[in-house]
């Protein structure tokens, strides 16, 4: 397997950006054009911006991929998006062009996020692009979903956001139709399989468990509360309020977005950031999970775990980008905005597990069906 790195940032708006953009695309396809002289290999060519390495999604499929169809090649571009100076037309020619090479010599691209040279290149037919979403489902609003000011439109527009794709994969109908909407994709292209994360969570809980425990003893036997909180822009964070307001009898393991930037040393002892695990596989010790509007929550259900919602912002986020999701409805009683009540929520001990399993069966509806082998088969057949 074949592994690069790259980076990609994040185009700044300015007044002359979409005129910019479009000749920029014009350039590129010219460009592509010598490179789709190039013969088509037996070749899966899987490309994210999401992370600095293969995510689990990733490294599941590479794995069945491997076992059942060892004569293709395997190609993984990752490099996590950052905020930086406009540098785009500069720095990043030379990915691109790596990113064009692979596109036009390979049958099958896998993306799990919006990609500039899967969306914006013309390319060869028998390419197939699928996309794998990031997430296990979208509580909250994206893509075509949110209506942002006019000049955020024109740009994302010239940069044919969410283009060319051949298949996207969702693991529920609810989410079908919530992708339907965020990608504006007809029905028969959103394909309800689920994501090879399902087969991880419900398969490696004990091992994970195990590997944690390790690492982690004083764990055992102890009252664990993860929190897991979404990305926000607006870098409105009430970590301090809540966390704090557990007493020692609590042990609270706390999972921030890659992109989330905060002092955390005003916290007090009982605080882990457990940086060698994943929230998912943190999951597996966690007694209690409080989040918000992050898809975390439909991951958690997987497990029949214990969902609180510290939303504090809930009117201001449903407004914009506004939520998917009535988690009111879902679950009514265990949705708060006083970090205190959260707590006292959790210290009674008392929990509807229906709600969760109501939650689970509407947003997954396809668990212990050896998802990763299924979509593997759906991938090569449509090839």
């Amino acid at each position: 397997m074949v592994q690069y790195k790259g980076n990609l940032d994040r185009l700044e708006i300015s007044d002359n950006m979409v005129s910019i953009i479009k000749i920029y695309i014009v350039f590129l396809n010219a460009i592509y054009i010598l490179f789709k002289f190039n013969k088509s290999k037996k070749k899966v060519f899987f490309l994210s911006r999401q992370g600095n390495s293969a995510s689990i999604d990733y490294k599941l499929i590479i794995k069945e991929l491997e076992k059942k169809y060892p004569t293709y090649e395997i190609v993984v571009m990752t490099k996590k998006i950052e905020k930086k100076p406009l540098t785009f037309f500069i720095k990043n020619n030379a990915i691109l062009f790596k990113q064009m090479y692979h596109l036009s010599t390979s049958e099958i691209c896998i993306i799990d996020g919006y990609n500039l040279s899967v969306s914006v290149l013309k390319h060869k037919k028998e390419l197939k692009i699928i996309q794998i979403w990031h997430a296990l489902g979208g509580v909250k609003k994206f893509g075509s979903q949110i209506k942002e000011e006019s000049k955020k439109m024109k740009i994302n527009k010239a940069l044919k956001q969410h283009e060319n794709y051949d298949y996207i994969i969702t693991s529920s109908k609810k989410t079908k139709n919530i992708y339907q909407e965020a990608f504006n994709y007809e029905s028969n292209k959103i394909i309800e399989i689920g994501m090879p994360r399902i087969d991880y969570i419900l398969q490696s809980e004990k091992e994970n468990k195990q590997n944690i425990y390790k690492k982690y003893p004083e764990f055992k036997n102890k009252k664990i509360v993860l929190y897991a909180p979404t990305f926000r822009e607006n870098n409105n964070y009430k970590i301090k309020e809540l966390i704090n307001g557990f007493d020692e009898d609590y042990t609270i393991i706390l999972k921030l977005h890659p992109a989330i930037k905060i002092d955390l040393s005003s916290l007090n002892n009982n605080i882990y950031t457990c940086k060698e695990f994943t929230s998912l596989e943190i999951l597996s010790v966690a007694d209690y999970i409080i989040t918000d509007y992050s898809a975390f929550s439909i991951e958690a259900s997987l497990l029949n775990k214990k969902l609180y919602f510290y939303v504090y912002d809930y009117e201001e986020y449903l407004k914009k980008p506004g939520l998917n999701i009535d988690l009111y409805k879902y679950f009514n009683g265990y949705i708060y905005k006083q970090p205190k009540k959260i707590i006292e929520k959790i210290k009674q001990e008392e929990y509807d597990l229906n709600l969760v399993k109501k939650y689970r069966k509407d947003y997954v509806s396809n668990i212990n069906e050896d998802v990763t082998e299924k979509l593997v088969e759906f991938i090569m057949e449509e090839k």
